[in-house]
């Protein structure tokens, strides 16, 4: 009898938790749902995204081969996980690519990772992950080297010649490329501005994946001139500069009584006496005596060039300024 009773008082209450269940079972069952979609919600905002971007790292290129293609300069590596694992994500990444049994031609390659870096709790793209690399012959040829030139020539004047030292390069590289190239070129040299003859030191501009055992070449640009030359006399000296204890000791001025000048023909007829200044400057001058050969400055147009001066130095006599003690 008591065996039935335990009976019935089990199944009533299986019966009572089945209807507390089954009571409003799809506005609990969608409760359910709203909870589950609220967590993944929750869960994937806090991704975490972090892209990289590197050089590509070429491994064991056969010997006598070379790399004839440009290749992708940067690497893009795109991580994602959970913010929650941060504290997992490198500070840097770098890839590369092995050409360890690489034969000559084209082929695709992959781009692999590198470091022993645990990526397991995080999607890993690289983009791009293949790249086509040509590889060729490795090659060499003897070649010319050319000025590369820009701007305008001032006053007129024409380029004569230029002349380049080392005036040739052996380069080297994929064979493919060293046939196709006759000449390398320097980097522009910038002529704005420039009169009578011009030197300066231009760098060689390669081609991509061409070396050259030049890296560097003296340029002489010489220019057609056409010169002649223009001669002017009696021509006063300014003297600068001279401290206001001392005086000059002189009975005359100075002066110079010839000066010749070298220009382009068509701009010594703009040239005048008013376009020279010249100067003795004294302030090294701090005690009293006779100072020898004290040089001239000429300050003439940048376009000319100083071809005689006459005299080119002074004696400079400094004495002390006599101050008067008026009563």
């Amino acid at each position: 009898m008591k065996d039935n009773k335990k009976s019935d008082l089990s199944k009533f209450t299986f019966k009572r938790m089945l209807a507390s269940i089954t009571n409003r079972f799809w506005i609990k069952l969608l409760c359910l749902l709203m909870s589950f979609i609220l967590f993944l919600f929750v869960r994937y905002q806090k991704e975490y995204t972090k892209d990289y971007i590197t050089k590509v790292e070429i491994k064991n290129i056969p010997s006598r081969l070379l790399i004839a293609n440009r290749i992708p300069e940067n690497i893009i590596i795109t991580l994602k996980g959970f913010k929650d694992n941060v504290y997992e994500l490198p500070t840097e990444l770098r890839t590369y690519i092995d050409l360890t049994n690489a034969s000559i031609g084209s082929n695709m390659y992959d781009v692999y990772l590198a470091g022993d870096i645990d990526y397991s709790k995080m999607n890993i793209t690289v983009n791009p992950n293949k790249i086509p690399i040509v590889l060729d012959d490795l090659a060499y040829k003897t070649v010319p080297i050319i000025v590369s030139t820009n701007g305008v020539v001032s006053f007129g004047l024409e380029v004569d010649n230029i002349i380049v030292n080392p005036s040739n390069t052996i380069i080297s590289g994929p064979k493919t490329l060293i046939s196709s190239i006759d000449e390398v070129k320097t980097y522009n040299v910038d002529l704005t501005d420039k009169y009578l003859d011009y030197s300066t030191i231009s760098r060689i501009n390669l081609p991509t994946n061409i070396k050259s055992d030049v890296s560097r070449v003296n340029v002489n640009v010489i220019f057609n001139k056409d010169v002649d030359k223009i001669e002017f006399n009696n021509i006063a000296i300014n003297i600068d500069n001279l401290n206001s204890k001392f005086n000059v000791n002189s009975d005359k001025a100075f002066v110079i009584n010839r000066l010749v000048l070298e220009a382009n023909k068509t701009l010594l007829t703009n040239i005048s006496i008013d376009d020279i200044i010249l100067s003795i400057d004294l302030k090294d001058m701090t005690n009293n005596g006779i100072y020898s050969n004290v040089s001239v400055e000429a300050n003439i147009p940048v376009h000319t060039k100083l071809v005689e001066i006459e005299p080119s130095f002074f004696d400079v006599e400094i004495t002390k300024r006599e101050i008067s003690n008026d009563n």
